[in-house]
């Protein structure tokens, strides 16, 4: 059995992977700092803090493979108030804590999922390769991206100058079970969704036609244990590679929940970046029998799941 820690085990992803690399014969250690969300799994969590360099050092040892997914985020609320300098610093010293402990320990493969925050704006698909340092990222993203930047480029200089193996995956908006309904820091699809049940118009925020590529959770976990032990250049897209219109995703929120509700869009309130869809070429060469889920399909069972678990 591999020994596998899954540091974030508690979030969106984190969860996820937890059942996941369970089910495969992992010897899984997940690790929680606040609640587990998913009770049946809680013989398999321990509790650390990754803001402490010395629970980082004690999480990762006699580790084989590592996920770091944690992570503390906002939903456009925040962003859009710019109060991010408290996240940005939290993410930056936890992945710092996170690298120097593993290096410390030895770990020989390492998972960090960074984000397509990092990318400058383009209404294409873009590559990896397409990246541009010069060029700044989405000013509604604005620190949230550079962070990414400088997180990546440190997990580059551990491996170039200590001979690890971080490897990076950027993806874009995940949703799933176990998503985040709080209405402060939600992202879109379970704010829709926690609208969809409590109010008898659906408000949706923003410019309708802002495009989103949008992954489902279980295809991204299993994404991550299949790179985890394959050979292949990183950083690495992973995204659905479709764009969907915040529009069309309203209307197919109203449609699968069968609420049907009047649809307002508040034009006065923050929007997402224009257009952020990920080019998924060079995933897709290395796995091409790839599963991934069906918009419609992820948000039907993200909807079941929220009536289980939190409509009452």
């Amino acid at each position: 059995m591999k020994k596998i820690l899954i540091a974030g085990g508690s979030g969106l992803l984190g969860t996820s992977l937890t059942k996941i690399a369970s089910d495969k014969g992992y010897k899984v250690i997940s690790t929680y700092n606040s609640k587990i969300r998913n009770k049946k799994l809680s013989k398999l969590y321990k509790k650390y803090n990754f803001l402490n360099y010395q629970d980082c050092i004690k999480a990762t040892k006699n580790i084989e493979y590592a996920v770091l997914s944690a992570v503390y985020a906002s939903g456009i609320k925040n962003m859009s108030l710019g109060n991010l300098y408290e996240q940005n610093l939290k993410n930056i010293i936890l992945r710092s804590n996170f690298f120097e402990a593993c290096k410390i320990n030895n770990v020989k493969n390492i998972i960090w999922i960074s984000s397509s925050t990092v990318y400058q704006p383009k209404q294409k698909k873009i590559s990896e390769k397409e990246l541009d340092l010069n060029k700044k990222p989405y000013s509604i993203y604005g620190s949230i991206g550079i962070g990414y930047r400088y997180v990546e480029q440190l997990a580059d200089h551990y491996n170039n100058k200590f001979k690890m193996n971080i490897k990076v995956i950027r993806t874009t908006s995940i949703y799933g079970p176990y998503d985040n309904f709080d209405q402060e820091k939600s992202h879109v699809i379970p704010a829709l969704i926690k609208k969809l049940y409590s109010n008898k118009i659906l408000n949706v925020w923003g410019d309708k036609k802002v495009i989103r590529d949008f992954v489902y959770v279980d295809d991204l976990a299993n994404a991550v244990l299949a790179i985890i032990k394959k050979k292949i250049s990183y950083p690495i897209n992973f995204s659905s590679g479709y764009g969907c219109s915040i529009e069309n995703l309203a209307k197919k929120l109203n449609k699968i929940s069968n609420k049907n509700l009047p649809i307002k869009y508040e034009h006065n309130k923050p929007s997402s970046a224009s257009f952020r869809v990920l080019n998924n070429y060079k995933i897709n060469k290395e796995f091409s029998i790839f599963h991934k889920t069906n918009l419609d399909l992820g948000l039907k069972k993200t909807i079941d799941w929220y009536l289980k678990n939190h409509k009452g």
